[in-house]
């Protein structure tokens, strides 16, 4: 991998066009400004061909996904993508497998110019923090900013068919026990300025409401995001329903009003699309975030956020990907192009770039402080990229692995059985 560089120069995004400068980069990777006078180290410099424009943060994945993509069937509803997916395959999950699907995540992931992922990662298979760790191998491996929510699930319904109710029992840990796994996997991380972990609640379908609890104030505490799938189907809304009465963003506000949790403003939810206007409402009051999978939802028939609902509350708003095996690709680019497109409603200047909070660099947007995390493009091609001054892509390829022998024709070999 490259020296990082101390000054990238060439023609910037801007509002109203290219704009041509050269931004000085300290030795921690973070942009400092505009560079004055000659920089003292490696200059990364771009001709009038090339555009330079912020990494894009894919803020919601399932990089271990990845492994299915050639299984799936691009007509399948959600509930049937998860029977042929995860419900049959995931409890075969080995350490091997993890890291190869993920490499294959973050290579494409940085290959389409995103720098810096939000992972939710639940397939702990009762191995502790084995297959997490792999995950974070992965990212290392490639070289992309990782952010990952090391995902609590602490619920298996009991009338589940055999393998659905096997996987979810794989997943499954007690809060003490999660609890114990994330704070060795927090400090083990420590020193590492790319990877940060967290803790992450899968959703109300997925957890007790003392694990929801549990997670909401580790996260206050910690001062982290915590990451949550939000009514991604209607599934959520009736079983909260049933089980409190109330529809999901209700029982979070009820939550906060009791006093049982201290806030909501560091919940990062995914998806939101089965949510009235009056639970938008509270949730702006709460000043949750959202991350938007538009392509993922279309595909998997799951339904359709009301974007320009959240965007009039002035809900902060980010994009992401899912897993693979869901999706037509893992590029944000890609996300944001299908979004103008089906949300002609959304002015599309809103569904642009916004600051992602990293813990200690934040990342998304080219401005003193933020992470040294670039994507060149030539001719609209990802040419290089660029993370915490570093780069990871020369020439539209990954530096630090060939992805077709390193992991390609290894993940083929390995999961040869389950496309027989």
């Amino acid at each position: 991998m490259t020296e990082r560089i101390a000054a990238l120069r060439g023609w910037f995004e801007g509002a109203e066009g290219p704009v041509f400068k050269e931004l000085a980069v300290d030795p921690e990777g973070r942009v400092t400004g505009e560079a004055k006078g000659p920089s003292c180290g490696e200059t990364g410099e771009y001709g009038p061909d090339c555009l330079i424009l912020p990494g894009d943060v894919n803020a919601h994945s399932h990089p271990e996904q990845s492994v299915y993509a050639e299984l799936v069937d691009p007509s399948w509803d959600l509930a049937t993508w998860c029977r042929h997916t995860i419900y049959r395959h995931s409890v075969e999950m080995t350490p091997e497998l993890v890291y190869l699907g993920c490499c294959r995540a973050f290579g494409r992931m940085l290959l389409a110019g995103v720098t810096a992922v939000a992972v939710s990662f639940y397939c702990h298979n009762r191995r502790g923090n084995d297959l997490d760790r792999e995950v974070i191998r992965a990212a290392r491996a490639t070289g992309i900013r990782l952010f990952f929510g090391r995902m609590h699930y602490d619920w298996v319904a009991q009338d589940a068919y055999p393998a659905k109710k096997a996987s979810q029992e794989s997943y499954f840990e007690t809060p003490e026990a999660y609890e114990r796994a994330l704070e060795e996997l927090i400090r083990e991380v420590q020193d590492d300025p790319l990877v940060a972990v967290a803790p992450a609640l899968h959703s109300f379908h997925a957890n007790t409401l003392e694990g929801i609890v549990r997670g909401i104030r580790r996260g206050a505490l910690l001062g982290l995001p915590v990451q949550f799938h939000l009514s991604e189907d209607r599934g959520d809304v009736d079983l909260c329903l049933r089980l409190y009465g109330r529809r999901p963003v209700e029982v979070l506000d009820d939550l906060v009003r009791r006093g049982e949790v201290p806030g909501l403003d560091h919940l990062l939810v995914s998806d939101g699309i089965w949510v009235e206007d009056s639970e938008k409402d509270r949730m702006a009051e709460h000043q949750l975030s959202l991350v938007a999978n538009p392509r993922m939802n279309r595909r998997v028939g799951a339904g359709r956020t009301d974007l320009k609902g959240y965007l009039d509350r002035k809900i902060p708003l980010f994009l992401g990907t899912d897993g693979e095996a869901s999706n037509d690709d893992l590029s944000v680019a890609h996300e944001r192009r299908f979004a103008r497109e089906a949300y002609p409603e959304v002015p599309a200047a809103s569904l642009g770039r916004r600051a992602f909070p990293f813990p200690g660099t934040p990342v998304g947007l080219a401005e003193p402080g933020f992470g040294a995390d670039f994507q060149v493009l030539r001719d609209g091609a990802v040419e290089d990229v660029y993370v915490a001054g570093r780069r990871v892509v020369h020439r539209g390829r990954l530096l630090s692995l060939d992805l077709r022998r390193d992991v390609e024709a290894p993940l083929r070999e390995r999961t040869a059985s389950w496309r027989e």
